[in-house]
């Protein structure tokens, strides 16, 4: 399973500079502000607030666009590059650019039970949060001696 899932995201990493710019080019210039030329930079700042977007597999399109929709920019960036998409081809190309992102390392990825969830980076990385699995009750005096 896992071997598949890595040739599913190098497809996807492979194919996603054919149709959005590279997001390596902007990696250098890291920051979120709008005025730096990114594209990606509104999406990446609404997850570098902590916020997570879970699209669970038995969703409805409706459900499924409802969700995209929450994510700042996203709609914008993708009608910016495909300005004749109708409905669902956008709702494909921002689930596409999620996946892409999540391939360039911008964005996390996590496939979880029925759901894919799309978290910041960082946050993910440190696992920081109330689902992290450890709380302050977990250490005792004994853990600073």
């Amino acid at each position: 399973f896992q071997v598949a899932m890595n040739l599913v995201e190098k497809a996807i990493r492979s194919q996603f500079i054919n149709y959005f710019p590279n997001p390596d080019t902007f990696k250098k210039r890291r920051g979120t502000q709008q005025g730096n030329g990114n594209p990606y930079s509104s999406v990446q700042a609404w997850f570098d607030k902590g916020n997570s977007l879970n699209i669970l597999f038995n969703l409805t399109d409706e459900e499924k666009l409802r969700e995209l929709y929450r994510v700042d920019g996203l709609h914008a960036m993708v009608k910016k590059h495909f300005k004749h998409a109708n409905d669902s081809e956008a709702a494909l190309l921002m689930e596409f650019v999620l996946h892409g992102l999540s391939a360039y390392s911008i964005i996390s990825k996590r496939i979880v039970d029925n759901k894919i969830e799309f978290k910041d980076l960082m946050g993910s990385m440190l696992n920081l949060g109330p689902s992290s699995g450890f709380s302050d009750e977990d250490m005792d005096k004994e853990d600073f001696n």
